[in-house]
């Protein structure tokens, strides 16, 4: 059976409550036995009421009273089992497609999240997997439910009084119509209310994340408006969106409720002729008012789906992404122990294609032997950063290779290219869990003894055993409750931990005080011993630990030796550890100034 294409989306919803689908047979089954009982209580009502009016039959009455509250007793039991299982199915389902997107983005590379902003996919995440939440737990089976009150109906309808009846569903054509047209509207706007509420999710997260730099710059009024602009934006939206559902429930209602009174000026002329009993006429008008209240909730139901349908279109849009990094088919085994060979072959790269700016590296080879430890130096924007990250793939060079030990890393599966490499970041980024778990992060399933072993080999131990709860100590979101360089040790010790062959170390000490840089660089060289290393330096008075230094310029190696070489070289690297040199001796001479002038620092 073909699908209607603007279904599609939550037809792709089926693969993921297919586990749960004892669940939903259960719902089912109790559905139909509910919608039976509803659909007898007219016809009871007919029998109660002639009992009461025509007959006369107090006995009678009597007996359909009980049978009516029986049925009602059995149809609540019935409601809470259907209503339990369809909840408990949709939950799963919804907690396995979060699972399913939350993994699925943890699997995209950096330029994945570079083109898009965080609020935008914890968007997706929360309110978009809500709206899907809503439809699978109820939406669905409510519409379900409905159309089988109406189906039932009109069936009631036809075997008790068929001139009626034509009466009756001869409002259902425009209760249809309107409820496709505006259903297909409201999705569209809700859509857009979506969005909105995803890049007002957007700024608010971009202002807490950085709220230091937020206060430290009193931009607190200009956040405030920016934030609110966004909101207006979503009420403007969502203003749109009532306006079109009042219109819409206003002319159902309307429609609706003129049925009812049509039935009911033909049912009361026939019961004047005499062709109709009383009770026949409230049965009669109990199955019209079921009619137009399954009519009404179908073309609800319709809208809220329509809602979903946009909601489900962005999910599965990020689900059906193909990282463009990503595991080979047949992965390349990585050689055990990784001896920590590197090497770029004749690399070509730029962020972008068709970038105007031209590529970031050109035509760049580099050997790193194993043990040796190498740091690229140059001014800003010369590539340092970038060949660190072509290393474990964070992303794919253009042309040429990057090597391990001799193999292609785009031969190698992801998870054993990057588990041979560790990263001491600049600024590095801790977890809001405790410190234990920040060390761990590296090795899940380390003992205590390993974690402290690493904290000890990282100069960290002895400020970690002095906070409040020692190593079940709380960081806090980024490890906001940290030093610098209390941080920057975590996450040496975190290094030690993974005990990586390869090692990226990205100027460590460039923003820690004298104290925390003697504790850091004494750290550092115990990580260093017996691994490869790349040394991305900032700062030139850093680079005297590496065996050999390489001097890039616009993505391109320039000059390559030790410092001493390079220096009595007298080229593009003598020029800028000069120019660090002067700069430094005239801060130092503008400080020894103001300290020794009254009034200075």
């Amino acid at each position: 059976m073909t699908r209607p294409a603007a279904m599609q989306p939550l037809f792709r919803l089926w693969p993921r409550i297919r586990p749960f689908r004892k669940g939903l047979y259960i719902a089912g089954i109790t559905m139909l036995l509910a919608s039976a009982i509803t659909l007898a209580f007219p016809l009871a009502v007919k029998y109660l009421l002639d009992a009461a009016f025509v007959h006369h039959d107090s006995s009678l009455l009597n007996r359909i009273a009980l049978g009516l509250l029986t049925l009602f007793a059995i149809q609540a039991v019935l409601n809470y089992v259907q209503t339990y299982w369809l909840s408990a199915t949709g939950e799963r389902a919804v907690a396995g497609l979060r699972r399913e997107l939350f993994g699925k983005l943890l699997e995209m590379p950096p330029g994945f999240f570079a083109d898009r902003r965080t609020g935008e996919l914890t968007s997706r995440l929360g309110t978009d997997i809500g709206l899907l939440q809503g439809v699978t737990s109820h939406q669905i089976a409510e519409f379900a439910r409905q159309a089988l009150a109406l189906v039932g109906g009109v069936i009631m309808l036809f075997l008790l009084q068929w001139k009626l009846m034509l009466t009756t569903i001869g409002v259902v054509p425009i209760v249809v119509a309107s409820g496709f047209f505006f259903g297909r509207r409201l999705k569209r706007i809700t859509t857009g209310v979506q969005d909105q509420v995803a890049g007002a999710t957007a700024v608010a997260e971009e202002a807490f994340s950085q709220i230091r730099v937020v206060q430290g710059f009193a931009q607190e009024p200009y956040e405030r408006e920016r934030y609110g602009t966004r909101i207006t934006a979503v009420i403007d939206a969502a203003l749109l969106r009532a306006r079109s559902r009042a219109l819409f429930f206003g002319m159902l209602t309307f429609t609706a409720f003129g049925g009812v009174t049509a039935v009911l000026w033909q049912g009361g002329r026939m019961v004047l002729d005499g062709h109709l009993t009383p009770g026949a006429l409230v049965s009669f008008l109990l199955y019209t008012v079921t009619i137009a209240a399954a009519i009404g909730a179908l073309t609800s139901s319709y809208g809220g789906i329509q809602e979903s349908i946009g909601a489900a279109e962005r999910v599965f849009q990020l689900l059906e992404t193909t990282p463009s990094i990503a595991d080979p088919v047949h992965p390349v085994p990585l050689p055990v122990p990784v001896r920590g060979d590197v090497e770029f072959r004749d690399v070509r790269f730029r962020y972008h294609t068709g970038d105007e700016h031209g590529p970031t590296l050109e035509h760049l080879s580099l050997h790193i032997r194993p043990g040796e430890i190498v740091a690229l130096v140059g001014p800003s924007g010369a590539g340092k950063t970038t060949i660190a990250s072509l290393l474990p793939r964070f992303w794919d060079v253009e042309d040429g290779a990057v090597l391990l030990d001799g193999i292609d890393v785009r031969e190698l599966a992801l998870g054993d290219l990057r588990r041979a490499i560790g990263t001491v970041p600049q600024e590095p980024t801790l977890f809001s869990g405790s410190v234990r778990d920040n060390i761990a992060y590296a090795r899940p399933d380390a003992s205590d003894a390993e974690v402290e072993a690493a904290a000890h080999v990282a100069n960290a131990h002895e400020f970690v055993v002095r906070l409040p709860a020692g190593y079940e100590t709380l960081v806090g979101e980024r490890g906001v409750k940290l030093s610098g360089g209390q941080r920057q040790r975590i996450a040496i010790a975190r290094a030690v931990l993974k005990d990586p062959a390869v090692l990226v170390l990205d100027e460590a000490t460039s923003s820690l005080d004298n104290e925390s840089e003697r504790l850091v660089e004494a750290a550092l060289e115990r990580l260093l011993y017996g691994r490869t290393t790349l040394i991305i330096a900032h700062r030139l008075s850093t680079v005297q630990r590496a065996d050999r230094l390489v001097v890039l310029d616009r993505g391109q190696i320039v000059e390559e030796g030790t410092h001493a070489e390079l220096l009595r070289h007298g080229g593009l690297y003598a020029k800028l550890f000069q120019m660090q040199w002067t700069a430094g001796d005239n801060v130092s001479a503008a400080l020894a100034a103001m300290t020794a002038t009254p009034g200075g620092l």
